[in-house]
């Protein structure tokens, strides 16, 4: 019997990662850890199927860089970004601007796309998030 079985929560591909608005993951009762993607056991304290949690859907942009590798429905460059969510933890993802250079320390709005669209979920800067 897997861990996750054993603490009745669904598997790490079976967890909501977000509602359409914002991203879902998970937050300890306990000591209040935040965790993105959801975990079956708090990375902090142990404590066993920390409570499902929908995040803010802004947060500010700590770091970033241009990557010019292409992926799969990623052609190149693209940016990637370290944010830092307002009620929750640091999430990477892509940072879409308006061609303009992104700024650390800038607030952004996640963005969520199609259940088949890649990326998934990325940011944008606040500022013209509309």
């Amino acid at each position: 019997m897997g861990l996750n079985a054993a603490l009745k929560v669904p598997g790490t591909a079976e967890r909501p990662r977000d509602d359409g608005q914002a991203l879902v993951g998970s937050r300890c009762g306990e000591c209040g850890a935040a965790s993105f993607p959801a975990r079956a056991v708090c990375h902090r304290c142990g404590t066993a199927a920390p409570a499902e949690h929908t995040f803010a859907a802004t947060g500010v942009l700590l770091t970033y860089t241009t990557v010019h590798v292409p992926r799969p429905g990623l052609p190149a460059p693209y940016t990637l970004g370290q944010v830092a969510l307002d009620d929750g933890p640091m999430v990477f993802g892509q940072v879409r601007t308006d061609g303009t250079e992104p700024v650390a320390g800038m607030t952004v709005r996640v963005r969520i796309g199609g259940a088949d669209e890649t990326p998934r979920y990325w940011f944008e800067p606040e500022r013209f998030a509309g």
